[in-house]
């Protein structure tokens, strides 16, 4: 069943909607710790950094007036644990 609502929630919603739904929340939680980030240009995994428990994120937050980016550490339970400025 769960499997089925994923399927439908995919057609539904086109890629890039939903990637465009995780950069805003993205930049929200960045926003929510302190930190300045009003749009996420780019989000990539850092495969090296990361282990099944612990995922590593480069954000990149730009603007045309402000170029910043950020590492979060997201634990297996999907909620962020550190956001660190680079």
């Amino acid at each position: 069943m769960r499997v089925v609502a994923t399927v439908v929630a995919l057609a539904l919603f086109p890629a890039t909607a939903y990637a465009d739904m995780m950069e805003r929340r993205t930049a929200r939680i960045i926003r929510n710790a302190g930190h300045w980030c009003d749009r996420v240009s780019d989000l990539q995994l850092d495969k090296r950094k990361s282990t099944p428990e612990r995922r590593v994120v480069l954000v990149t937050c730009y603007d045309v007036r402000h170029f910043v980016q950020y590492e979060l550490v997201v634990g297996g339970d999907n909620k962020v644990r550190s956001i660190k400025k680079m």
